[in-house]
């Protein structure tokens, strides 16, 4: 019935999404010709703006002078008497709907700044006669470049077993703003920072042993899987907010190539054995799933933070609710002003350190609704293995601990992670995660 429910979610979801992502290139399309059009009206009738007067066709208006247009709908002097104004009463109006949006380009060129018109809040402000001239509520769009290779794996806690290796590659640019999945991503209603990403990431299970072939009843079953991935982040620096939002696409089993990288890479270091039992392995299905993360900061001191954190996933690779904690102290810079490092213009001149060291504890309980790389594939149930949903672990606990080195555009992180029993029978597991980030 799960099942059922996240399949009937998701058409209607990108029903939804398709619909409303034609009526806002539509409507967006639209509004970008009214705005050029009226930028090319105004600007070869002779309007140029000085200092905070205003020069149209040649005759000159005080800044206050433009909020004193009349309404067509304004009241009379005369109490209880409403006077309709003429046409050329609108077209003032209109003029100056023109006037305030030429200024606000102007303004944002002048301060250097690229407002991220794919979320709401921004086109609710500028396409409407509002006065900010700090754009203090406006959601900018980082324009930081990054880099960044993931890599998880329990060879260095002597295992070969569970979750078992894991790489994922990274990359942050304002350019993929265009991604057509950029109109999946949630938006954010509050002054903020978005760095827009893509990423390509391989996971592998195994059971406890690899030594052994045949199928391992009661066990991990082996599986794989490949996913391509769309993300935004949105960082509130004001109120110590950050949004992640991510939608992933990719397939389990052995499109995957999940049996070839491990018996690779087992036959070319001569200590290790043959992975055997790779032909049982979960077989091919359809990852589709959409994952969302909030974090707040509860104490943010100079040397001291502690943020609060809660998580969701659904979709037909996982389905899962969750929260906890990250707790970080040393020197580092504001968790929710920056994105890990400080090469940007931005971060230096908010007077960010060059260089970060510091530790972090986090701790986070997930109910689980669904697992794919235990139960199987939600369409195609092919495999010769799987576990049953109710063999399965309703809560698992997960931690880690771990250290930072940064240095301006370049980080560097080391973490151990500790993992519960994710099914009845199974044991603790940890791993070793290595990230690298490198700023372009």
């Amino acid at each position: 019935m799960a099942k059922l429910f996240t399949l009937i979610f998701f058409v209607v979801f990108f029903l939804g999404c398709t619909r409303d992502d034609g009526r806002r290139r539509t409507e967006d399309g639209k509004r970008g010709s009214r705005m050029e059009d009226r930028k090319s009206r105004i600007e070869d009738r002779g309007s140029r703006i000085v200092g905070t007067r205003h020069v149209v066709s040649g005759i000159q208006h005080p800044a206050s002078s433009i909020h004193q247009v009349p309404h067509p709908l304004a009241p009379s002097p005369n109490p209880g008497r409403v006077i309709l104004h003429p046409a050329s009463s609108i077209q003032d109006s209109g003029s100056r709907i023109d006037t305030a949006m030429i200024r606000k380009m102007r303004q944002l060129e002048r301060e250097g700044l690229e407002i991220d018109l794919r979320e709401p809040l921004n086109k609710t402000f500028f396409f409407n006669l509002v006065e900010n001239p700090e754009f203090s509520s406006m959601i900018l769009l980082s324009h930081d470049r990054s880099i960044r290779i993931n890599f998880d794996n329990d060879i260095l806690d002597n295992t070969d077993r569970y979750y078992t290796n894991g790489i994922r590659f990274d990359f942050i640019s304002p350019v993929l703003k265009q991604s057509p999945l950029s109109w999946l991503m949630v938006p954010y209603w509050g002054a903020g920072i978005n760095y827009y990403g893509i990423s390509i990431g391989q996971n592998m299970y195994t059971p406890f042993t690899t030594k052994v072939g045949g199928i391992h009843y009661g066990d991990r079953p082996y599986a794989a899987y490949l996913v391509f991935s769309s993300f935004k982040i949105t960082n509130d620096p004001v109120k110590k907010f950050r949004q992640t939002s991510e939608i992933g696409l990719g397939v389990i089993g052995p499109l995957s190539f999940g049996d070839f990288v491990q018996k690779s890479f087992h036959t070319s270091v001569p200590t290790n054995n043959e992975p055997l039992g790779w032909e049982y392995q979960i077989q091919n299905d359809l990852i589709l799933n959409y994952s969302l993360v909030y974090e707040k900061g509860l104490i943010n001191g100079r040397r001291v933070e502690l943020n609060l954190n809660g998580s969701g996933n659904l979709g037909t690779l996982y389905t899962n609710v969750g929260g906890g904690f990250q707790f970080r102290a040393g020197l580092m810079n504001p968790f929710f002003s920056s994105y890990g490092y400080s090469r940007s213009k931005f971060s230096r001149a908010k007077g960010y350190s060059k260089f970060q060291a510091f530790v972090y504890v986090t701790s986070l309980g997930k109910l689980v609704g669904y697992d794919a790389t235990l139960e199987g594939g939600m369409f195609n149930r092919s495999s010769v293995y799987t576990l049953k949903s109710n063999e399965l672990s309703a809560f698992t606990y997960q931690g880690t601990l771990g250290i930072t080195l940064a240095y301006e555009g370049v980080r560097f992180d080391l973490e151990q992670f500790l993992l519960s029993p994710e099914f009845h029978g199974g044991e603790w597991h940890k791993w070793i995660h290595i990230g690298i980030t490198f700023g372009i």
